[in-house]
């Protein structure tokens, strides 16, 4: 699958960014940030062996100067900022990047390409190099949410966003976006015997995506990510007989 985050010097080069303090020129709000609203994001944070790492993240906004992001405890996510300290908050609405951020498996050697990468500015954080924003962010504070859980409030200490042609709207990228954070769930819950009924719900809301995407966008690299993730949920069904 030909990943189109990384096929264009080109575009990178005629992209216009503006660098600003939050509290300066950008904003949360400026990236369409609601206060108490999740959006879509994927985080990055660098590894124990100082590798990079970037995985699909629900962030909220507290307020003008602060993101919360909840986070399992057993997530190479949450070790890291454990440990690090801070992240990148990288802004895209390239579903391929979700799904290899999320997958790692969809990847060449299982993880993502380090030239998708560079380090951020103002934390010791790596950035995905070709998205529409980034917001580097320090951690104020780790708040466990049960035995489970971490919530972790970050402090915003720089924002980078592009300037660029508005796009059209397309329902395959809500859709596919959609099923990819479905498809998470499902390969966690499908080992739990107790989660079947959760597994069923969460595939027909996938096979409900697909359709979509199938309607509106049948040959297009939304398409694509649809039919890999379906065969990669056809594997952990032949792997599992109480499967839907």
């Amino acid at each position: 699958m030909h990943c189109e985050f990384l096929h264009s010097v080109e575009v990178e080069c005629i992209r216009h960014s503006i660098v600003a303090r939050v509290g300066s020129m950008a904003k949360l709000g400026d990236l369409a940030f609601s206060k108490g609203v999740i959006a879509e994001a994927v985080v990055s944070t660098y590894k124990s062996d100082g590798k990079p790492n970037a995985a699909p993240m629900g962030v909220v906004m507290e307020d003008d100067s602060h993101l919360t992001i909840s986070l399992f405890n057993s997530s190479s996510t949450c070790r890291n900022l454990k440990v690090n300290k801070c992240a990148v908050v990288n802004v895209t609405n390239d579903v391929e990047v979700f799904y290899k951020a999320a997958f790692k498996e969809a990847n060449p050697n299982g993880e993502l390409p380090g030239e998708w990468f560079e380090s951020a500015s103002a934390v010791n954080a790596p950035k995905l190099r070709l998205v529409d924003a980034t917001i580097e962010v320090s951690i104020d504070e780790f708040v466990p949410i049960g035995a489970e859980k971490t919530r972790v409030t970050c402090k915003v200490e720089n924002v980078i966003a592009s300037k660029q042609y508005p796009h059209v709207y397309c329902r395959a990228l809500a859709a596919t976006l959609e099923a990819i954070i479905h498809a998470t769930r499902v390969k966690v819950f499908i080992e739990e015997e107790n989660k079947k009924k959760q597994v069923c719900e969460l595939m027909k809301l996938i096979e409900k995506s697909r359709d979509v995407v199938d309607k509106v966008a049948p040959q297009s690299k939304y398409a694509l990510v649809m039919a890999d993730l379906m065969k990669r949920i056809d594997s952990w069904s032949r792997k599992n007989e109480s499967f839907c």
